[in-house]
């Protein structure tokens, strides 16, 4: 079964801006799978939830398909988490 921790070990044949894409998910999706089991829920509970399908979350967990942000945004309100942009400090420091 491929994880998101593999995706990320195995994306170096892409371009930048999309291995950023790839690594930022994985990291959004792992949060969401962390506060899942925190919480407590089964896929099947959270899919009861949000209206999305076990089989969907399935597969987002185990990296098979790439999440859209409205589906990530919706498994976050589901679990009580908000999505926020805040400034990247290393970024900022390094461009200067």
């Amino acid at each position: 079964m491929t994880r998101w921790d593999d995706v990320k070990k195995n994306i170096s044949s892409i371009p930048e801006s999309e291995k950023y894409v790839l690594e930022f998910t994985a990291y959004l999706v792992s949060k969401l799978i962390q506060r899942r089991r925190d919480l407590g829920l089964t896929q099947e509970g959270l899919a009861d939830l949000t209206g999305l399908k076990q089989s969907a979350i399935a597969r987002i967990e185990s990296a098979r398909v790439v999440p859209k942000i409205d589906t990530i945004q919706t498994l976050a309100k589901a679990l009580r988490l908000k999505l926020d942009l805040i400034p990247d400090e290393e970024a900022a420091a390094s461009a200067i």
